[in-house]
């Protein structure tokens, strides 16, 4: 989805707040959704095993890369975490996508057809997207901790959080950066408290609390960095959003945070899925196509998505992208192929698990009633590559008036067709130095108390049938 959104930090010693970083993240769906029309060169249910202690060690691995202005240097990067455990460790008996040898834990997400599956089980389920819980900060878990215990007291059991915080030049101590640009290749933040330490509490408390976790390593938007960040840093002047898939300096960096992040958590069983990006396109903010089109998107998957399996092959992976598709002679933005994405095409790249799809109709030219079809149509794509489907994000807006109707219509459609699960957007609470969670509108808090009970509480009750 969208946005650029400032949060203020509301700590309780402080009288007056202070602006922090731009606290949103999805943006895109929303207020950049691209033209209606074709544009050219436009731009858990079940236990889970249970973890005494999580250490985290760091190892290093050298990358090196030439800027545009033929000026190369190097860093030093890269973690892993070692998990032990209470727990017997025990192997599943069904039939997974993910293993490229060997077992996978049963207390792993897996797939078996168009469902998921968790400890040999079905697995359909209601969650949510928090992007901000591993912004919080600094030096005090507190409002993190606040967060997941929310979250897993509403009965939602997985949740969609960034894996990512790009930032370049001077950024106050209480921003969250996972990569330092202010040199080339980044420096990632692997032991700085503002850093990665950050999103080790939300992985550990995840296990802790029985949540599993889908994690994006990279925006398509500005928010926390995004693509267009990676193609100015590498590039200069001279580049365009799509350099980002085909320029190799980008992808060897884009593959070394991947790598750190996948080497820190792939033994933690709260982490249910790694996203490639949020909402992948071939255009930006502030970059164009360049000559990206859907298959190179595609192709760009299929490498790194086959590198993570090479790195991780027991976590489920997915693209993260909006769903939007390639319908040939099809003039209509969302069904052309327009953005640079095809999700049929995607979903069926024997390296991603499960597919992925987004709504936000009104961004997109539509209207409200148009929603059910567009789900519809994504059922239709896991029914004929057998593979889970799962509804990454949605909402309607508090102010809309029609929020009851409209949500009540697209958990009709998902419960009645073959959407293995369903992820609003997006999940709000209350922490207590940060105050009220950024409200864009689209979130459901405690205090929407109707729409709290009978879209989160009884919703995920509702999904959660579906495993019987």
């Amino acid at each position: 989805m969208m946005k650029s959104k400032i949060i203020l930090t509301s700590l309780a010693l402080a009288a007056s707040a202070t602006a922090e970083q731009a606290l949103w993240g999805q943006c895109g769906g929303v207020s950049v959704p691209g033209p209606t029309t074709t544009p050219a060169g436009t731009t858990p249910g079940g236990s889970v095993c249970t973890t005494t202690a999580t250490t985290w060690v760091t190892s290093t691995t050298t990358i090196t890369v030439t800027t545009n202005p033929g000026v190369s240097s190097t860093t030093t990067t890269s973690a892993s975490h070692t998990t032990t455990s209470s727990s017997k460790t025990t192997t599943s008996s069904t039939k997974t996508t993910t293993s490229i040898s060997g077992s996978c834990p049963s207390s792993f997400v897996s797939t078996s057809g168009k469902e998921f599956r968790l400890n040999g089980n079905k697995f359909y389920f209601a969650g949510s997207n928090a992007y901000f819980i591993p912004m919080y900060g600094p030096n005090d878990f507190l409002d993190i901790d606040t967060a997941l215990d929310a979250f897993a007291a509403s009965g939602l059991k997985v949740l969609r959080t960034w894996g990512f915080a790009d930032f370049s030049g001077q950024q106050a101590d209480y921003v969250t950066v996972f990569q330092d640009w202010t040199s080339v290749p980044p420096k990632i933040l692997e032991t700085e408290e503002r850093g990665l330490p950050r999103l080790d509490h939300v992985i550990s408390g995840a296990e802790q609390r029985g949540i599993k976790i889908i994690l994006p390593f990279i925006n398509n938007w500005p928010e926390y960095g995004g693509i267009d960040l990676y193609v100015e840093k590498v590039l200069g002047g001279s580049g365009n959003h799509g350099d980002f898939y085909t320029n190799s300096a980008i992808k060897n960096i884009y593959k070394n945070y991947v790598k750190t992040i996948v080497n820190r958590y792939k033994n933690s069983p709260a982490i249910m899925a790694w996203e490639l990006t949020n909402e992948m396109r071939c255009a930006g903010n502030r970059l164009g196509a360049g000559s990206c089109t859907a298959a190179t998107t595609t192709a760009w998957a299929k490498e790194m998505s086959e590198y993570i399996k090479s790195l991780d092959s027991c976590h489920l992976v997915a693209v993260g992208d909006e769903g939007f598709m390639n319908v040939p002679g099809n003039g209509d933005y969302v069904y052309s192929g327009s953005p640079g994405v095809d999700n049929e095409a995607l979903t069926a790249l024997s390296s991603i698990d499960f597919g992925t799809f987004h709504m936000y109709p009104l961004s997109w030219g539509k209207t409200w009633d148009w929603g059910t079809q567009w789900i519809k149509d994504h059922a239709a794509i896991a029914d004929r590559l057998n593979k889970p489907m799962l509804f990454e994000e949605y909402g309607v807006t508090r102010d809309s008036g029609v929020r009851d109707t409209y949500i009540q219509q697209y958990h009709d459609a998902v419960f009645a067709n073959n959407i293995a699960g369903d992820i609003f957007w997006q999940f709000g609470t209350t922490v207590p130095n940060w105050g009220k969670s950024y409200d864009d509108g689209y979130s459901i808090y405690p205090s929407d108390t109707t729409q709290w009970q009978k879209f989160v509480v009884d919703w995920s009750a509702k999904m959660a049938t579906k495993n019987n």
